[in-house]
């Protein structure tokens, strides 16, 4: 069985990323952290949950509920204008 909970937050952060279609250049840029770095997350990503490919991943993402987790959805707010 596959335990979402070994992922790190910043791996559930990169995969809830992946899962909504973002390259690993604006992944690294919307979390601060260089490709290198997003390259090793998705390395222990792929290895924690025992698939080859970001497809795969993404799909497990998906079926876990990891897109509704309230410490990722804060990873993709959207900027409001304030008023003024």
């Amino acid at each position: 069985m596959i335990m979402y909970n070994e992922l790190t937050i910043q791996e559930r952060r990169v995969l809830t990323l992946v899962a909504t279609g973002q390259r690993n250049a604006k992944i690294a840029n919307e979390l601060s952290i260089s490709t290198r770095t997003v390259e090793n997350h998705l390395y222990h990503i792929f290895d924690k949950l025992g698939v080859s490919s970001r497809t795969e991943a993404a799909l497990h993402a998906l079926h876990a509920g990891l897109l509704s987790t309230p410490e990722i959805r804060g990873t993709t707010q959207v900027k409001q204008n304030s008023p003024g």
